[in-house]
């Protein structure tokens, strides 16, 4: 998964999901490598964690990039790593590259829906279709928008599942 190539900051290096993912969350608060993994584990519900062969290399370079730095060493001395002023300011300009990144992300649905079939994916795209537009409703429509999406949740709850 790390070879997901998603998010480019302008003229920067490319970083895959894994390494935003780790921005993201060392913006939130420091964190070890061991904290890194149990969390991603936790957010996918234990279907996706990358290895340490992955994870803790990843972090060194990181560090010898300079944008994370550890922060403190903990309980039997393990590294809690934070975001640097650069790994801060790399994170926002891939957060603002979102449009990009959601392009990127729409290719690769694209490539496992023919992989896999397209059945496994057109709900899931289409519910991320509808999270991108979402995304880009003014606010004063946001009332209205929620509004329909309220009454497609109902709607969807009594289709029920499969007796």
């Amino acid at each position: 998964m790390n070879n997901l190539w998603i998010f480019s900051p302008k003229k920067g290096k490319e970083r895959d999901l894994i390494t935003l993912y780790i921005f993201h969350s060392l913006d939130r608060e420091p964190k070890s490598g061991y904290d890194l993994l149990k969390e991603m584990s936790d957010k996918t519900g234990g279907a996706w964690v990358p290895s340490k062969g992955t994870v803790y290399p990843l972090l060194k370079s990181l560090e010898k990039e300079g944008l994370i730095r550890v922060a403190e060493v903990g309980k039997r001395s393990k590294n809690i790593f934070g975001l640097t002023e650069s790994g801060e300011k790399t994170l926002k300009i891939i957060r603002s590259q979102r449009l990009e990144s959601r392009e990127r992300l729409c290719l690769f649905k694209n490539l496992l829906m023919e992989i896999f079939g397209a059945e496994m994916f057109s709900l899931q795209g289409l519910l991320m279709e509808i999270q991108f537009a979402a995304e880009e409703i003014p606010a004063e429509k946001r009332l209205m928008a929620m509004a329909i999406l309220e009454e497609s949740l109902e709607k969807l709850k009594a289709i029920g599942p499969a007796d």
